[in-house]
């Protein structure tokens, strides 16, 4: 199943709301959206660490991701934040990696398991949304299951 130039405009609600129904024990809150990124809060060990993602989209390499950087509330020695981060991706998907402390999120390749190939015009922050703009858009995981379209009547 194709999809192309489709734009989705994610609210700070709307996030909250899909991290509630996918991840509800995760203990992370979208706090605003703004044009320089999404700042957040989530409980980490005993400490509530804000934190802001940038989405980003590199025309020229047909990629997009997210990269995740914290601040921390209270001190926390930097070398725990860059471990425990890498400690929570070793058995991630392929497409996380961990920079010294920032969080970065290569979403084709973290796509590509579920047979999903994404052409992205545009990912960022604008008035209060996350802004996906989509060139195409592949669902593979979907080709044969829909009773229209790429298959047999």
């Amino acid at each position: 199943m194709r999809i192309s130039q489709v734009t989705i405009k994610l609210s700070a609600d709307d996030i909250n709301r899909m991290l509630q129904e996918f991840a509800p024990d995760v203990k992370l809150r979208i706090v605003e959206i703004r044009d320089d990124g999404i700042y957040g809060q989530f409980k980490f060990l005993m400490w509530n660490i804000d934190f802001i993602a940038r989405p980003h989209s590199y025309k020229e390499r047909e990629e997009v991701a997210v990269e995740v950087s914290a601040r921390m509330l209270v001190p926390i020695p930097a070398s725990i934040v860059e471990r425990s981060l890498q400690e929570a991706v070793k058995d991630a998907p392929q497409g996380l990696e961990v920079l010294r402390q920032v969080l970065k999120l290569h979403v084709p390749t973290i796509l590509s398991p579920f047979k999903i190939q994404l052409k992205v015009r545009d990912f960022s922050c604008h008035n209060g949304a996350v802004v996906i703009d989509v060139a195409d858009c592949e669902l593979g995981m979907l080709k044969g299951m829909l009773p229209f379209g790429g298959g047999t009547r």
